[in-house]
């Protein structure tokens, strides 16, 4: 098949260091390639991959000095724009929210695939009565549910297993690595870390396009962090923070919001690391409770559930991720998809 991936051109795919969306638009197309289709990618001029790669831009905007929040818009909407007037050459369009696809989408009978990384439910409402030739697919169940269409086709992210290192023996601290937003639960597991008595590393940045991350991370994270008990490393490559992440103890996650997914989790259990959660979101679609870690309410189990960490065989949690949460049940999911919208649209 003739596949156009469409992600936006604000990080490069793969990712140097954050970036769930642009990983999996990196694993999805160099699997496509492997399996034969003619992909082409559609993303900044700094990606790497082994598809045909359409850039209107030579970098991403993130790392562009010049690129200011207008011309971030007005490169986004150019890059949709050509990739539409190429569109009769694709027999599928695969979009990954966020971006500028369905507002082209009815100008082509190619049909779109569009993909709900993450989306509000206005949004999606205003895509099923304006664009309604856009086929949107959900990260979970919940997220499905949450948008008030269960029967919303599903398709979980997926891992490369190979890339990710298995830690059998741990040290003697937690982790979250986690945008800083009150939805993480940054506030509250350096709470829950504390009563424990456990030391407790964060890794992620803030978020320079959310205005509240800053504020949030300055009076209720910073006071806290004291490179010692409390360690916060804002960015880090990939393979660093899968490392981190293999040589903890538990990966401690007291979620405040309802996730559609969680990528971060995943990679934790993939290390052998288990993890401990809110029962919100998609967290119990992810997490096998007293297997690959553990669902809790309150920060009272949340503690309970640290001292009960050792209790969990670290190959058995790899092997819960391995045995659902690969990348390439992840493409045999898309495959299936692009081949019944592309039947339906001959």
């Amino acid at each position: 098949m003739r596949i156009a991936q469409s992600t936006s051109v604000y990080l490069p795919v793969p990712p140097p260091t954050h970036g769930g969306t642009e990983m999996m638009v990196h694993h999805l197309t160099e699997e496509l390639v492997r399996r034969g289709h003619d992909v082409h990618l559609y993303a900044s001029g700094d990606s790497q991959t082994s598809a045909v790669l359409h850039a209107v831009n030579e970098r991403a905007t993130l790392t562009d000095a010049g690129a200011t929040t207008f011309v971030d818009k007005e490169i986004e909407a150019r890059g949709a724009f050509e990739l539409y007037r190429d569109a009769d050459f694709y027999d599928v369009i695969h979009a990954h929210w966020p971006t500028l696809a369905p507002y082209f989408a009815s100008t082509t009978k190619t049909p779109t695939l569009l993909t709900y990384h993450y989306i509000e439910h206005a949004t999606h409402d205003y895509y099923r009565e304006h664009v309604p030739n856009v086929h949107p697919v959900c990260v979970s169940h919940r997220q499905a549910e949450m948008l008030g269409e269960p029967d919303l086709p599903v398709v979980y992210d997926g891992l490369d297993m190979d890339a990710v290192p298995f830690g059998e023996t741990p040290e003697d601290y937690l982790v979250l690595v986690a945008r800083m937003l009150p939805t993480k639960g940054i506030a509250d597991a350096i709470r829950i870390a504390k009563r424990a008595g456990d030391r407790l590393v964060l890794v992620g940045p803030v978020s320079s396009y959310i205005p509240w991350s800053r504020k949030y991370y300055d009076e209720q994270v910073r006071p806290h962090v004291d490179g010692d008990r409390v360690v916060h490393i804002p960015e880090a490559p990939n393979t660093r923070v899968l490392e981190l992440v293999s040589r903890a103890k538990g990966f401690l996650f007291p979620l405040q919001g309802d996730e559609p997914f969680g990528l971060a989790v995943l990679e934790s259990m993939a290390t052998g690391t288990p993890v401990i959660t809110m029962r919100r979101g998609a967290m119990p679609e992810l997490v096998a409770d007293g297997v690959s870690g553990f669902l809790v309410e309150s920060d009272f189990d949340a503690v309970k559930a640290i001292g009960q960490l050792g209790s969990l065989d670290r190959r058995l949690v790899r092997g819960h991720v391995s045995g659902r949460f690969t990348y390439q049940r992840m493409v045999d999911g898309y495959e299936s998809l692009y081949e019944g919208i592309a039947t339906g649209s001959r």
